[in-house]
């Protein structure tokens, strides 16, 4: 990871590793046969290519993502997901417990 804006100087503008955990909100009309508003296999296999653009890559090599703090991250996956997954309403992503940013409605 690496901040564009961050200042010079810090420690953000330099290269280094990040993790994440991500929550992805989804909302739709709850299918009555079934129960449930989308099969979270389905969730995984529409996500996976996603995923594996953002796994284990530099993210300021990624096309279209203007930075690399957890704030322009969320929101550019909640962008990305969409077209694939329609039921996707909100991002979560976090950096560790209670810090990180919500990008669309709040999960």
């Amino acid at each position: 990871m690496r901040v564009r804006r961050a200042p010079a100087g810090s420690a953000q503008a330099r290269l280094h590793g990040q993790t994440f955990r991500l929550r992805l909100g989804l909302s739709a009309p709850l299918d009555q046969v079934l129960g449930w508003v989308v099969d979270f296999g389905d969730v995984k296999t529409l996500f996976r290519p996603l995923f594996e653009r953002l796994d284990h890559q530099p993210l300021y090599d990624i096309d279209g993502l203007d930075d690399t703090d957890t704030c322009t991250l969320a929101h550019w996956i909640l962008r990305a997901c969409q077209p694939q997954l329609a039921a996707l309403d909100a991002v979560r992503l976090l950096e560790a417990d209670g810090c990180g940013a919500v990008a669309g409605e709040a999960p």
